[in-house]
């Protein structure tokens, strides 16, 4: 749980620095930056804080693809237009955590569908040739998937930050 204090903490007050524009800017094109700075500023920053942690673990397993570090940065991208802000995520995390059977009743409404199913709705928003990104994106919550550890890099990262 201190973990997502300290998630909290960094949504609530980092700002995106050069250096993260420059980042972002290195990997991703332009509908892609488009996509990207719709997200909420707090997921702007997690996907951020995963795409750098994706990038240095991928390196250390020889396991570097682009197309990993790109799915990083846009995973919450179905987040878009969802009503989340930093405030109504922490309130879906907690419920989700202490009550999962209430939050799971309630997904017809707007905020708790896109909670659940951002993923399915991310890849509405991409239009890819290469369905490898769109694979990522899709199951970077389906963790019971086994044997692709540019998956499971991207998982990780994201259960961390």
């Amino acid at each position: 749980m201190i973990y997502r204090i300290k998630q909290f903490y960094r949504a609530a007050f980092y700002r995106l620095t050069n250096d993260d524009r420059i980042f972002i800017e290195s990997y991703l094109n332009d509908s892609e930056l488009e996509l990207f700075y719709k997200l909420p500023k707090y997921c702007q920053v997690h996907s951020i804080r995963v795409a750098r942690d994706v990038l240095d673990e991928s390196l250390k397993k020889e396991l570097y693809d682009i197309f990993l570090i790109k799915a990083a940065l846009l995973h919450d991208i179905g987040k878009i237009n969802s009503g989340f802000n930093m405030f109504t995520n922490a309130i879906l995390v907690i419920v989700e955590r202490f009550f999962p059977s209430i939050l799971k009743r309630s997904k017809k409404i707007k905020i708790v569908n896109s909670y659940f199913n951002h993923p399915e709705i991310a890849i509405s928003y991409i239009d890819y040739e290469d369905y490898y990104i769109k694979y990522l994106i899709l199951n970077h919550h389906n963790y019971f998937i086994k044997g692709d550890e540019k998956l499971k890099i991207l998982q990780r990262c994201d259960c961390k930050n």
